[in-house]
This record gives C-alpha cells, sequence and structure tokens, in this order.
C-alpha cells in the first residue's frame, strides 16, 4: 500500500484554494467538505488520528473524479491530490468501512472479473501470437460492444493482425472502492495473459485502463512486459502510414471532449484533432473548455457507479459548453457514458473512425 504524503495534504489544506474554481464535484454540490481542500483536510485529520472513519467521511473523500482539474490551479506542481485521496481510502478497508453503493460493484468484481456482472459481450480470442493487442475493457463489452466492433474493424481495414483475450477488468475500480488486494490479482490474472499472449504491443481506447497499466501495474509489482500505446496515437499512426484511408460520412460537424486522463496525464490533446482534420468535409467546433483546459463530464473514477446523480449533474454541467447543433466525439467509454444524459449524439473516436474509412 502506498504511503499518503502527509506534506502534500498540508499544503493543500492550507492553501487559498482556487482549486475550488475548477472541481467539478464542488461546483455541483456546493460542500466544503467535498472541496479539494476539504477533502484533503479530511485525509489529513484521519492520518493524523484526529478523526476515525465513518461512511459520511468516506463518502466525502471518495467524491473524487480524479480529473486533475484541480491541478490547473495548484501552486503546488508535486501535489496529485487525487492519488493521495486514492491512498488515503485504501485505510478504510482497514476500519471496516465502505461505500454502501459501491458495494454491490465490488462484489459482482469479485465474482466476474468485471463490475458490470457476468462478461457476457467478452470477445473471443483470435490470432493467438498476433503482435498487436487489443485491450476491450470492462466498460465497453458491457456498455457498448460496438466501439470494440469499430476497433476491429479498424485494425482489419488497416491490415494489422490482431488477438484479444479473456480478459478481466483492468483492477482500478477495486482499488478506487478500496480493495487493493482485489486490484493486485486481477491485475497479476491479466499480466499473465498478456505475457503468454505473445504480442508485443497493447492498444487500449480507454484512459483509465491506459493509466493502470503504465502507473499502478507497476506499483502493484505487476508491470507489463509489452509497449501500451494509447488507441488515439495509434490510430493516428495507420493513418500517417496510409493503412487507413477516410472518406466524408453523414456527419458535417462535431466537437471534440478531452478526456481528462488523455489531456492533463497522457498529454494527448492534438492527436485525436489530427485525426478528425484527416476526416474529409468534417467541420470541428471546439466547447468552451478543451485541451488540457478540458472540464471532466463527471465519468472518472467509477464516478457513474459510486455516485450516480453528481455524476449526472456534472455532465449536464460539461454538456452546456458543447455547440448546440454538432455530434460530440470522445475517446473515452466513461465519457461516452456520461455525455449521453441530454440525448445528444455521442461517438467514441474508433466509431466515428469506422464509418469514415474507406
Amino acid at each position: 500500500m502506498a504511503e499518503v504524503n502527509k506534506e502534500q495534504l498540508l499544503n493543500c489544506a492550507l492553501c487559498p484554494n482556487m482549486c475550488r474554481c475548477e472541481c467539478p464535484v464542488v461546483q455541483v454540490l456546493g460542500r466544503e467538505a467535498t472541496a479539494p481542500a476539504g477533502k484533503a483536510r479530511l485525509a489529513l485529520m484521519l492520518e493524523q488520528g484526529h478523526l476515525a472513519w465513518n461512511e459520511e467521511i468516506l463518502e466525502a473523500v471518495s467524491n473524487c473524479l480524479g480529473c486533475r482539474g484541480c491541478a490547473t490551479l495548484c501552486p503546488f506542481p508535486e501535489l496529485n491530490l487525487g492519488d493521495e485521496l486514492l491512498n488515503t481510502r485504501l485505510k478504510s478497508k482497514e476500519a471496516g468501512i465502505g461505500l454502501p453503493a459501491c458495494n454491490p460493484y465490488l462484489g459482482t468484481l469479485k465474482k466476474f472479473g468485471s463490475p458490470y456482472g457476468q462478461k457476457t459481450g467478452t470477445w473471443p480470442a483470435a490470432n493467438k501470437g498476433a503482435e498487436v493487442l487489443l485491450f476491450a475493457g470492462c466498460t465497453s463489452t458491457a456498455n457498448n460492444p460496438a466501439s470494440i466492433g469499430a476497433a476491429c474493424h479498424l485494425l482489419d481495414k488497416a491490415g494489422v493482425t490482431f488477438q484479444l483475450i479473456d480478459e478481466d477488468c483492468c483492477g482500478y475500480p477495486a482499488a478506487v472502492w478500496g480493495d487493493e488486494d482485489l486490484a493486485r490479482q486481477l491485475a497479476a490474472e491479466n499480466k499473465r495473459k498478456m505475457t503468454e499472449s505473445g504480442a508485443s504491443l497493447l492498444v487500449t481506447n480507454c484512459p483509465e485502463c491506459w493509466l493502470t497499466f503504465t502507473e499502478h501495474y507497476p506499483e502493484w509489482n505487476q508491470e507489463i512486459p509489452i509497449q501500451i500505446i494509447d488507441g488515439p496515437s495509434y490510430y493516428l499512426q495507420l493513418i500517417r502510414e496510409g493503412r487507413l484511408e477516410l472518406k466524408e460520412n453523414e456527419l458535417t460537424a462535431v466537437s471534440y471532449h478531452d478526456p481528462c486522463i488523455w489531456a492533463r496525464v497522457a498529454k494527448k490533446v492534438t492527436e485525436p484533432r489530427e485525426i478528425l482534420r484527416a476526416i474529409p468535409g468534417l467541420n470541428i467546433e471546439e466547447p468552451y473548455s478543451s485541451g488540457e483546459a478540458t472540464r471532466c463530464c463527471g465519468g472518472g473514477s467509477m464516478f457513474q457507479l459510486s455516485f450516480p446523480q453528481t455524476a449526472a449533474a456534472v455532465a449536464r454541467r460539461r454538456l452546456a459548453e458543447f455547440p448546440k447543433d454538432t455530434a460530440i466525439v470522445t475517446a473515452c467509454p466513461f465519457c461516452r457514458e456520461g455525455l449521453l444524459q441530454e440525448g445528444r449524439p455521442v461517438l467514441e473516436l474508433v466509431e466515428l473512425l469506422a464509418i469514415s474509412v474507406k
């Protein structure tokens, strides 16, 4: 278990707290306990023994989307409040405290390897030994299998031999919900299957999975011996190499929503837009906040399952920043789910590419 950095929590707790202007949770809830500094103060007092765990405190420190919005106005560049709160929450299990809303999903994750239940949409293994391993992700498998079909279609069109495995959830939801032991078990099983696949390149369209593979797996001593690449970068590479040729489609105007992890952690803001500009006849209209200044849609850190009403309110706040007459395109299965709140047409980037490829 990672140690909580008390010095950084103290820095956050005593700061003037301009970050509350960018925290989507406090903007929606209006509760000081859910502001970045409010959560830091609670976490610090828990660490110092001034507070004891209970469900109310756990709920407050769990009200974090991991979006790094607070970091855009933070004077402490080394502070990652999302990780500090996560490390704090992991200790709630020792106190026997859990979020009632999350417990059913955690039980389902233990039973089926997915928080959504039995993996009825799991894709069969194919082309064992192929160089490219496509990681479907439990959210896409359960909620939007069409995006997985779209990714397979693109790889086929580009002449890429690829494979899928009987994957489990990447493990991040288990960590978010306070069960790091389960997260490590899922990581170990995925690492075993990935290693046995013989692939040398892993492609994922999910930013949460990417972050888990690149940052958390090494922390859990489960580093994957395969090069990991994000979907937008990989599909752009195929376009640049001439292996994917694009054509016009029925869409004429789109707005791109930057997922927080791709924009602020992976720094992938130009790649998706270059892909969109490569589609003939497509007009791109930016939302009010974009690039690294993006605003969260409420989908990070399993928030749509843990706090569905708050997640929906955050999504509506984000939707108000988009032009009225455009389809929304994003590169994250969680963002797609959140942005569907008001019936707007929302596509994952791979789905748009699939209908645009010759």
